[in-house]
């Protein structure tokens, strides 16, 4: 007889849809990580990733919504006092009590996990819960945009965009 630990780690993932509505927004959210190696995996390794693609996809993937993941991190971390655990609900705190605007899409269906904000401030907020904080310095809160992901494809083309006009000025395109 195999026995199964019914613990699964949390992780708290970050990700954000490119389209005018969501423009300068992200969504801060919990998943359960169904990997059982969990424990020291680093944010947004593979395991993680593909636990909050897998959640983030419930609500996403039957109406078409396209995303990009921009980071994950396991709930769990060790402290002064153990080990320790935090929730999205934390996170969504510490942003609000720093001044970041919550950004409602639907009061209906609860689509309120989404702050006008970027994802290093999210990063930072991270910290203060995990440090205790319940918000973060005024010098703590970027104003900045998150950087654009490109698609491997897109990152390809740039690479050889900049090749090209390292040896000349011109480069042409079939689009």
């Amino acid at each position: 007889m195999k026995f199964t630990s019914s613990l699964k780690l949390k992780l708290i993932y970050v990700f954000r849809i490119n389209d005018a509505a969501h423009r300068g927004c992200l969504k801060v959210g919990e998943a359960t990580c169904d990997n059982d190696n969990v424990f020291g995996l680093a944010p947004n390794s593979k395991a993680l990733n593909e636990s909050a693609k897998k959640r983030i996809n419930q609500y996403t993937q039957t109406a078409g919504i396209a995303y990009d993941l921009l980071y994950t991190e396991l709930t769990i971390y060790n402290s002064k006092k153990g080990l320790c655990s935090f929730n999205d609900k934390e996170v969504h705190s510490v942003l609000e009590r720093s001044g970041i605007r919550k950004k409602i899409f639907d009061t209906e269906n609860k689509a309120n996990e989404w702050f006008i904000t970027d994802l290093e401030t999210v990063k930072r907020a991270i910290t203060a819960v995990k440090e205790g904080r319940e918000s973060l310095s005024s010098a703590e809160v970027s104003h900045d945009q998150t950087p654009i992901v490109f698609r491997p494809e897109q990152r390809e083309a740039i690479e050889k965009t900049k090749k090209q006009f390292r040896k000349s000025n011109q480069m042409l395109w079939n689009a």
